[in-house]
């Protein structure tokens, strides 16, 4: 796929992470039916997706962004083509590969320490790994003080903060619109922590959303897909700068590259 540049700044390109490919998509298409009635979803879209990318996946309603990121979890499968992830074609979901969708999904029975070690304990970590890595989450996202409480005691921000840890360290995230259902200021909080997460441990994020001001924000790459049947319209490189503060969206790089993909 020919890569499209439509904006660089003096900031540093986000390329040193960049290494290898981590996810391919090989013209996938994925068609639904219902007694004799046949839709397609998703049209012949192809997508390259780098180890420690952060990309994002923009387009209008039922484009079949989701579709796309349950194919990549393994959660739905295409109807023709292949999705590869680490080089191995993905047959259903993997420890490899965590999700985070907008409704959140914590064990109510679980106090927030141990829904954070949850994914730990089943990948059989020793308990003093799975502590420290717990600790480390608990700080990362503000909620040390709220070890012990239980979901129904948080915000909605902070349950959506619990959900992204208990996620913890996998190579790579996939997140559907996980902050559409939150205030504007919780939003944009959640997005700056999202930056610094991903600036530390360099996890392969994709990330669905219908907000282009948050894909602008948070990718290093962007994928914009048309209406159904969902196919990618263009390729974006975001060459914003690498540490970026919300200040960033004011900006007139910023500003020109929301529109751009506006108007695609």
């Amino acid at each position: 796929m020919k890569k499209q540049n439509i904006i660089s700044n003096s900031g540093s390109p986000l390329e040193a992470h960049v290494a290898s490919s981590k996810i391919i998509v090989s013209h996938i298409d994925k068609v639904y039916t219902n007694g004799k009635k046949s839709t397609k979803a998703i049209d012949d879209v192809s997508i390259d997706i780098q180890d420690n990318d952060f990309v994002c996946i923009v387009g209008p309603s039922g484009c079949g962004k989701s579709t796309l990121l349950r194919m990549l979890a393994g959660l739905d499968f295409p109807t023709k083509g292949e999705i590869v992830v680490n080089d191995t074609p993905v047959t259903g979901p993997g420890p490899d590969r965590g999700m985070v969708f907008q409704s959140y999904t914590l064990f109510p029975w679980m106090n927030v320490e141990d829904n954070i070690k949850f994914g730990l304990r089943i990948k059989k970590l020793p308990k003093d790994e799975q502590q420290r890595i717990a600790d480390r989450y608990l700080d990362i996202i503000g909620l040390r003080k709220f070890a012990k409480a239980y979901p129904k005691e948080l915000s909605g921000g902070m349950k959506q903060r619990v959900a992204i840890a208990l996620a913890n360290q996998p190579e790579v995230l996939l997140m559907d619109e996980p902050f559409g259902a939150l205030d504007p200021h919780t939003k944009s909080m959640m997005q700056l922590l999202m930056r610094e997460i991903w600036e530390q441990d360099h996890p392969t994020v994709v990330f669905i959303t219908h907000d282009i001001d948050e894909a602008v924000f948070l990718a290093n790459k962007i994928y914009v897909m048309s209406a159904r049947p969902g196919k990618v319209v263009k390729e974006v490189n975001v060459y914003l700068t690498h540490k970026r503060g919300l200040e960033l969206k004011d900006t007139p790089e910023f500003i020109k590259l929301r529109k751009d993909i506006n108007e695609l």
